[in-house]
C-alpha cells in the first residue's frame, strides 16, 4: 500500500513539469496574410501592402468579396519604410492582430523594384521561418498593390486568382525558391511570372481582372526586358517546360489558318565545342490536337495532316528563334544555355566561359529541329458543311 501511495505521489509531481498553454496565441488575435506585395517610392523609400482576409465578411451564401457585389471580404493595408522589415514593423504597429505570413502564397513585385534588384528579398524573406520559399513570386506592371486592387468576379480574393494562374498548367510553373536557384546557379538569369490588371470587355458591369502577360528578363538581379505572346511560348519550349498552351497558325495564303493545342512537348539541348566555338543543337518533340481549321482541309488524306505539322514545325522553330535573339540583344541567358555548358563541359566552363558569360552564347550557333505530331483532329475530318465534289 505504501509503495502504491509512492507511485501515485511521483505520478502527481511529474504534472508539474508539464508547460500547459502559456505562449498560446488565439486565432482572434492573429491576422493571417494571404498576399503582399513591394514597391518602390519616387524618394527610393519601400512600400509593403498585404492582404488579410475578414472573418467576418466570409459567411454566408452571398459572400461579398472581390467584384460580387457585396462587401469586399478581405482588408489591405500598406506603410512604407528604409527598408522591408522596417515598412512590416511599422504596418504592425497600427495593427491590432499579429501579421502571420505562414499562408502566404503569392509575392507581388512593381516595376520599379524589378528595376533596381530584387536579390534584397532573399534575405528579408529567407530570415523568417514563416515566410515560404513555395510562394509564388509575381513581377507586374506599374504599382504591385494596384494588381491587388483588382476586382476579379470569379474568385473572393484577387490573391486567389494570382495563385491559380500561376498554377494553371498555361505558364511555367514557378517559384520564389526557382527564382532564387537561377539567381546564383552558374550560367543563368532569373525569369519571373508577368502579369497585368486589365478591365473587362463587354460586360454589363465593369470589373477588373488580373491576366497573364508572359515573364519578365532579369540580368542578374535587375528587370531588363519581357517575353510575351509567341516569345512566351517559345521561352517554354527551350525551358523543357511541358505546358498546354494554344497557338493560332496563318497559313500565309486567302485560306485562313489553323488553331493547335500544344498538348505534350520535350526538349533537348545538347551543346558541342567547334573551333572554340559553342554550337546548341536543340531538338524539340510536340504532340499537338487540332482544335480549328480554317483552311478546310480534308484531314482523312495524310498528307494535309503533315502540311498541319510542318506549318507548326514552323512556328515553334521561329518562337524559340526570337527567344534566343532576345537574349543576345539583352545580353541575357534567360534560357540557362549556360548551365547546360558547365554541367556538359566543366573544365572549359571554368577556364574559358565564365568570366564572360553570356558573351559566348552570344557569338554561339544554334541548330533547331522540331518535330511535331498530330495526335487528334476531333470527331471530324472536315467542316461537316463542306458540300461534296460526288454526283
Amino acid at each position: 500500500m505504501k509503495r502504491h501511495c509512492v507511485r501515485c505521489f511521483l505520478l502527481a509531481l511529474s504534472l508539474v513539469l508539464l508547460p500547459g498553454c502559456w505562449d498560446r496565441t488565439e486565432i482572434n488575435d492573429v491576422a493571417f496574410v494571404v498576399s503582399s506585395a513591394v514597391d518602390l517610392e519616387p524618394d527610393g523609400k519601400v512600400r509593403i501592402t498585404v492582404m488579410v482576409p475578414l472573418p467576418g465578411q466570409m459567411g454566408g451564401a452571398t459572400g461579398g468579396g472581390g467584384g460580387t457585389g457585396g462587401e469586399k471580404s478581405y482588408y489591405l493595408d500598406s506603410e512604407v519604410g528604409s527598408t522591408f522589415r522596417e515598412a512590416q514593423a511599422r504596418l504592425q504597429e497600427r495593427m491590432s492582430r499579429r501579421m502571420f505570413f505562414g499562408h502566404r502564397r503569392t509575392l507581388i513585385v512593381g516595376e520599379e523594384v524589378t528595376k533596381k534588384g530584387i536579390r534584397d528579398l532573399f534575405d528579408s524573406s529567407a530570415r523568417n521561418s514563416e515566410n515560404r520559399m513555395s510562394s509564388y513570386l509575381i513581377a507586374t506592371k506599374g504599382k504591385a498593390y494596384d494588381l491587388l486592387l483588382s476586382a476579379p468576379k470569379f474568385e473572393r480574393f484577387p490573391s486567389e486568382v494570382i495563385r491559380e494562374l500561376s498554377k494553371a498548367g498555361n505558364v511555367i510553373d514557378m517559384n520564389m525558391k526557382d527564382v532564387g536557384v537561377a539567381l546564383s546557379a552558374p550560367g543563368s538569369d532569373p525569369v519571373m511570372v508577368y502579369m497585368v490588371s486589365k478591365d473587362s470587355e463587354k460586360s454589363e458591369k465593369k470589373s477588373k481582372e488580373i491576366e497573364v502577360r508572359g515573364y519578365v528578363q532579369f540580368k542578374k538581379d535587375k528587370m531588363i526586358g519581357t517575353l510575351e505572346n509567341e516569345e512566351a511560348q517559345g521561352f517554354s519550349w527551350l525551358r523543357n517546360e511541358s505546358i498546354k498552351t494554344m497557338v493560332s497558325i496563318s497559313s500565309g495564303q486567302t485560306q485562313g489558318g489553323v488553331g493547335i493545342r500544344i498538348q505534350e512537348t520535350r526538349t533537348k539541348i545538347r551543346p558541342t565545342i567547334q573551333n572554340q566555338k559553342l554550337h546548341f543543337n536543340i531538338h524539340l518533340k510536340a504532340k499537338a490536337v487540332l482544335l480549328e481549321d480554317e483552311m478546310h482541309l480534308d484531314l482523312s488524306q495524310p498528307r494535309n495532316a503533315e502540311k498541319i505539322e510542318r506549318m507548326l514545325n514552323d512556328y515553334m522553330k521561329n518562337a524559340m528563334n526570337k527567344v534566343i535573339e532576345k537574349c543576345k540583344k539583352n545580353h541575357v541567358d534567360s534560357a540557362q544555355f549556360g548551365t547546360y555548358v558547365w554541367r556538359s563541359f566543366p573544365d572549359e566552363w571554368k577556364k574559358d566561359y565564365v568570366q564572360e558569360w553570356p558573351q559566348a552564347m552570344i557569338d554561339a550557333e544554334f541548330h533547331i529541329t522540331v518535330d511535331s505530331k498530330l495526335i487528334e483532329t476531333g470527331l471530324i475530318y472536315q467542316n461537316v458543311t463542306k458540300e461534296s465534289n460526288k454526283k
